[in-house]
């Protein structure tokens, strides 16, 4: 998972335009405008639809995000699925290592079908991203945010998330807030460290929503908008946070209260 993980987060942030030199056909949904290649199984395509649209409503709902729902007729988000892997790289001119290609000004997602790992991490992580810059605008935002919004509906990830950080913390290698905060994934050599990256982001991105509740969030998400750095967004909009040593002690104060014997001996 860390693989794709990484490959999808690096041409997330390049994503150059296609190639256009394949034919598509066309299916539309409800939000999405679904572009498939012509041997691009028909199960494939409702099936990517229905994941989508199903995404889509728990991302909105479950983060809040219900009052920014743009995306309709012609403004409805763009799904490109190739025939194959051969025929996707060749389009994009993306590596072997891709596993599909996003860009959120432009509210695409390019991918192939594959196996294990799409329809319940993959495409669900790739409308987090879109889906939440959608709602901020083009403001900067630190990875981790980014990121725990994309890993938000992951089930194996968010649920994984509290064991990981809570683990992290018992060994000594939990990474403090202030050194979350400004890292950037792509430049992690360590697999452990990038998985820790991961967890402990949709773990913070938790924790906000559940102890502050998704309407504080979404006030955060429309400071940012207004051109707010996330220190001065939470600053205003999270009751008792100061700084982001305030949002830091409360976090591990949080994970701490789970690590008790009961936990331990059920894990």
């Amino acid at each position: 998972m860390r693989v794709w993980m990484l490959a999808f987060l690096i041409v997330f942030c390049l994503a150059p335009a296609a190639r256009g030199a394949v034919e598509f056909e066309e299916t539309k949904s409800r939000h999405f405008i679904v572009y498939h290649e012509e041997g691009v199984g028909r199960d494939f395509v409702e099936a990517t639809i229905e994941f989508a649209e199903r995404y889509y409503g728990e991302l909105t709902e479950k983060l809040g995000f219900v009052r920014y729902d743009y995306w309709t007729w012609d403004d409805r988000a763009k799904i490109y699925i190739y025939a194959d892997q051969g025929s996707y790289m060749e389009d994009t001119g993306q590596p072997a290592w891709s596993g599909g290609l996003a860009a959120y000004h432009e509210k695409t997602i390019r991918v192939f079908p594959r196996g294990a790992g799409f329809f319940d991490a993959l495409l669900p992580h790739e409308l987090g991203h879109i889906v939440f810059h959608e709602v901020i605008g083009s403001h900067v935002v630190p990875t981790w945010l980014d990121e725990g919004v994309a890993c938000y509906l992951e089930p194996a990830r968010r649920f994984g998330s509290q064991k990981m950080a809570l683990d992290a913390i018992e060994d000594g290698t939990f990474i403090p807030l202030k050194e979350l905060h400004e890292m950037d994934p792509r430049e992690l050599a360590d697999d452990d460290q990038v998985e820790l990256f991961y967890a402990e982001s949709v773990s913070l991105l938790t924790f906000i929503v559940e102890t502050f509740g998704i309407d504080r969030f979404n006030a955060v998400c429309d400071k940012i908008k207004e051109g707010r750095t996330f220190e001065r967004a939470v600053k205003s909009c999270l009751f008792g946070v100061q700084d982001l040593e305030d949002l830091a002690r409360m976090w591990e104060d949080s994970l701490k209260k789970k690590d008790s014997p009961t936990r331990r001996t059920m894990l």
